[in-house]
């Protein structure tokens, strides 16, 4: 990969592993599911640059659905109740997984001995996390935030499918499909008196987390990262990945104070051991 666009990704995995510090910011003033309307809401301010994607409506329906609600309404609500950031960039990741898994159940695909080992690996991690000692994070905001994964390793098996050729358009359309369900889904969980009182008088920290989770994570790094895979072979990009949950943790106890334990580290190292052995393909031999 040329330096220059080394550097675009290593920008790209910063701006995500920046994101969940803004979310957890956010979250301190806004409910999550509400948080996560307002952030598609400014994603979705693109549709008029961007023409419609060659999808179906039934396609990018799934996305808004599994892409847009499911994984940030998870992910969200994970955090909101628990999962600190760097712990939430780690199990997100585990979208990969639940990918690989409805890739061998639904199309058939098959599951080399590696990517056996990486699911093995990321379980054990995962169990280290649920029998954690001294403060342990709640097993339901660790499931809420698997959730989330498991919704977005749903959608990414649609992205495969359809084979976008203009992802960033398609990020901008399932924005605008995910914001108004959200919006009504904050109304019908959350209510109309929290809905009024974030907008009556948001606060700085939650203006900068919408506009940094909207513009920047929303569409400037996905964008970037859509221009790598198109230049690119898989292997060369999707170890930028493994950054992300690493830059999370390390922002996290920068900036919020966290200091994850021997038991805590010993997981986050297990689920990034496995993500390593599933996210980057074996080269093709010549």
């Amino acid at each position: 990969m040329r330096a220059g666009d080394a550097l675009l990704a290593a920008f790209a995995a910063c701006i995500w592993s920046g994101a969940f510090i803004a979310t957890e910011a956010a979250l301190r003033d806004c409910p999550p599911i509400l948080f996560a309307a307002l952030r598609f809401c400014l994603s979705a301010l693109a549709l008029p640059f961007l023409a419609r994607p060659h999808v179906s409506w039934r396609a990018l329906l799934a996305l808004g659905l599994l892409i847009g609600v499911g994984q940030h309404v998870g992910i969200f609500i994970g955090m909101a109740t628990g999962v600190t950031p760097g712990m939430a960039a780690l199990l997100a990741h585990t979208q990969s997984f639940f990918t690989l898994a409805l890739a061998w159940g639904l199309m058939g695909e098959a599951l080399t001995p590696r990517r056996l080992a990486g699911f093995g690996c990321a379980f054990f991690g995962l169990v280290l996390l649920m029998l954690e000692r001294g403060a342990p994070m709640p097993p339901l905001a660790i499931a809420a935030v698997l959730a989330g994964a498991l919704a977005g390793g749903a959608g990414n098996l649609v992205l495969r499918r359809i084979g976008v050729a203009d992802p960033l358009a398609v990020a901008a359309w399932l924005s605008a499909i995910a914001a108004p369900v959200l919006l009504a889904l904050s109304i019908g969980v959350e209510g109309v008196a929290s809905l009024r009182a974030t907008l009556s008088a948001p606060g700085p920290g939650l203006i900068a987390a919408i506009v940094y989770s909207g513009i920047m994570s929303g569409l400037v790094a996905y964008a970037i990262w859509a221009r790598l895979f198109a230049r690119y072979e898989a292997y060369r990009v999707a170890p930028f990945m493994l950054t992300v949950p690493v830059g999370a943790i390390a922002l996290s106890a920068l900036l919020l104070g966290e200091r994850p334990g021997v038991w805590r580290l010993g997981a986050a190292a297990a689920i990034l051991v496995g993500l390593a052995l599933n996210l980057a393909p074996m080269r093709q031999r010549r």
